[in-house]
């Protein structure tokens, strides 16, 4: 089975992108093809050298391992762009994408959820 798991909420600000990163690990866990969409303020997640003091976990870190387990983690540009960020300012393996990606990850997808 293939899970796009698309995450709109803000780091930190909230549970939402933590759960959304907990779900797409245990998929994993279970051999299931995941991949993972940030946009809006979620794209914060995937920012490199943060410092979360005290969350309940490090996003990036997450991030990281989830990459290393063959998960496809992209950033809307267009969010990106509004934010600041560049695609050097991500982790080692989160792409910058488009809305067609988007549209296109979710057109190959058996489930898609939404944080």
């Amino acid at each position: 089975m293939s899970v796009l798991i698309v995450v709109n909420t803000p780091p930190y600000g909230s549970e939402g992108p933590y759960n959304a990163l907990r779900l797409a690990e245990a998929l994993v866990l279970r051999d299931e093809h995941v991949e993972v969409f940030l946009m809006g303020d979620a794209v914060h997640a995937a920012r490199g050298g943060q410092d979360p003091r005290g969350a309940h976990a490090s996003l990036e870190q997450m991030l990281l391992d989830l990459v290393d387990k063959a998960v496809d983690v992209s950033c809307c540009g267009t969010c990106c762009i509004a934010r600041g960020l560049a695609e050097d300012d991500l982790i080692p393996g989160a792409r910058v994408e488009s809305i067609h990606d988007l549209a296109a990850a979710t057109a190959r997808s058996d489930k898609v959820v939404s944080f």
